[in-house]
This record gives C-alpha cells, structure tokens and sequence, in this order.
C-alpha cells in the first residue's frame, strides 16, 4: 500500500475533526453542561391538576388547571345552563363558549360528555352524565 493511500485518510480525518472546532462565535446549539431548553412557555406556579370533590349539575370528576375549584364549578355550571353547550342530538363532538373567556370543548363517550374547558393559563374538565 502507498504512503498517500495511508496518509490520505488520516489527512480527512484531520481535517473533519478541526472543522468541528470552535470559531469563537456564538453558538445556537447547547454545549456540554447546558440543557436545551423547550420552545413552550412554563406552566404556571400551581398549574398541578387538582380535583375537586363533590359535582355540580349533574357532573363527575371535575378537574381544575391554575384555578381554585370554586371557579372550576362556575365554568361547570355556565355550561350546563347553555343548551348550546351539550351539543346537537346524534353530533358526537361540540364547542361553545361559557363567559369569563372560557371555551369548552366536548365529545361523546360511552360514559357520557367529556368536556374541556380552557382559557390561557388555566382549565376545567368533567365528564356530562348522559341522561
């Protein structure tokens, strides 16, 4: 074998591992020790899903995002007075808008309507209990 068939890859090599080398200019990629960090902005402070005990018109298992449960029942009972909320008979998906900023997304299940509620920085979910 020829000495430029040996020296020849060792020279790309060479010169592959310099070309990743640092310039001095900025980076937009994390170097070791840094940690990417996500596009999204943080959940804020409290924003654990939180239950709520007892129901409120006819509902089950209501959940609250970033507000007090006090709040979640308000947006769970201004749903359940807008009969535009629960949707058209036989349609197995709805939204409607309940006040205070919220809108309410719902789908049919066996077990009845699940329902999501959600304004910037908080939520409310139930389920409906079919009649």
């Amino acid at each position: 074998m020829s000495p430029a068939r040996l020296i020849l890859p060792t020279l790309g090599a060479l010169l592959l591992a310099t070309g990743c080398g640092s310039s001095g200019e900025p980076s937009s990629q994390p170097s070791s020790g840094q940690t990417a960090t996500a596009t999204t902005p943080e959940a804020p402070a409290g924003a654990a899903v939180r239950r709520c005990p007892g129901s409120v018109a006819g509902t089950g298992k209501v959940r609250v995002t970033g507000v007090a449960c006090d709040v979640g029942r308000g947006v769970v009972a201004a749903w359940a007075g807008k009969p535009s909320c629960s949707g058209s008979s036989g349609a197995s998906r709805f939204s409607c808008g309940v006040g205070q900023g919220y809108r309410c997304l719902g789908a049919a299940t066996e077990r009845g309507l699940a329902v999501s509620c959600a304004r910037p920085g908080s939520s409310v979910s139930f389920i409906a209990k079919s009649g």
